[in-house]
C-alpha cells in the first residue's frame, strides 16, 4: 500500500513550512487527496511532481538561453547597419558637439 503523508509530515519531508504546503493545496499547485476532510499526499506523486517542476524549470532556462542567443545574433547582424546609419546621420556631429559642450 502507498504511503500517505499529512501536511505536517510533507512539510518536514520537504523542509518547508506547513503554511507553504497549505497555500499550495489551496491554490491546487501540488497533487493531494482528500479523505473526508483530511488532506493527504502520496509520496510517489510528490516526487514525480518535484521532478516535473525541475524539468519545467530546466526547459524554461534552456528556452531563455536560446532566445538570448537568437537576440544576440540579431543584434550582431544589425549592429553594422545601425553604425553606418549613425555615421551617415547629419545630426550625429551636432549631437556630439553639444554633448562635448561645443554648440554649432
Amino acid at each position: 500500500m502507498e504511503t500517505y503523508l499529512t501536511i505536517e509530515e510533507l512539510a518536514e519531508y520537504l523542509k518547508l513550512a506547513d503554511q507553504t504546503i497549505r497555500r499550495w493545496v489551496l491554490n491546487r499547485e501540488i497533487p493531494f487527496h482528500k479523505i473526508h476532510k483530511a488532506v493527504r499526499f502520496r509520496l510517489s506523486e510528490i516526487e514525480k511532481w518535484i521532478d516535473g517542476e525541475k524539468n519545467e524549470e530546466l526547459g524554461m532556462r534552456n528556452e531563455e538561453l536560446t532566445i538570448s542567443n537568437e537576440q544576440l545574433a540579431m543584434s550582431n547582424e544589425q549592429a553594422p547597419t545601425e553604425l553606418a546609419i549613425a555615421m551617415n546621420n547629419e545630426q550625429a556631429p551636432t549631437e556630439l558637439a553639444i554633448a562635448m559642450g561645443n554648440e554649432e
